[in-house]
């Protein structure tokens, strides 16, 4: 009987040092910085680029800056988990920000700066 004793709180000690183990895993991994591709974010400039060149008539002389960042926490491991922002030359210092959605298409999510001569 008490060896019976003995392996259950053995087993029920392993459960909570792996409960309290995935706990400070998962504090861990949600306070850890986001890591850039240097490929999903050269192609998040490029598929926004081209977004405001064809589709919405930019020359690429229209545009000042192109920045690429992660966005902080996520899974997504598509184009999606980043933003790019754009600085216009007839606006500097006011960017707009744009991100690939889940299909693929571009779409402008805001601005900074009171800026509103590029707003879709």
């Amino acid at each position: 009987m008490k060896k019976i004793m003995m392996i259950g709180g053995g087993v029920v000690l392993g459960l909570i040092i792996l409960v309290i183990g995935f706990i400070f895993f998962t504090v861990y991994s949600l306070n850890t910085p986001a890591k850039s591709d240097p490929e999903l974010a050269a192609y998040n400039e490029e598929r926004v680029k081209e977004y405001l060149i064809e589709e919405k008539g930019y020359l690429e002389s229209d545009i000042a800056s192109f920045e690429v960042v992660k966005i902080k926490k996520t899974t997504d491991e598509t184009a999606s988990g980043y933003l790019t922002y754009v600085e216009f030359s007839n606006e500097l210092n006011k960017m707009y920000s744009y991100r690939l959605g889940e299909d693929g298409e571009v779409e402008q999510l805001g601005i900074t700066g009171g800026a509103y001569k590029h707003k879709e």
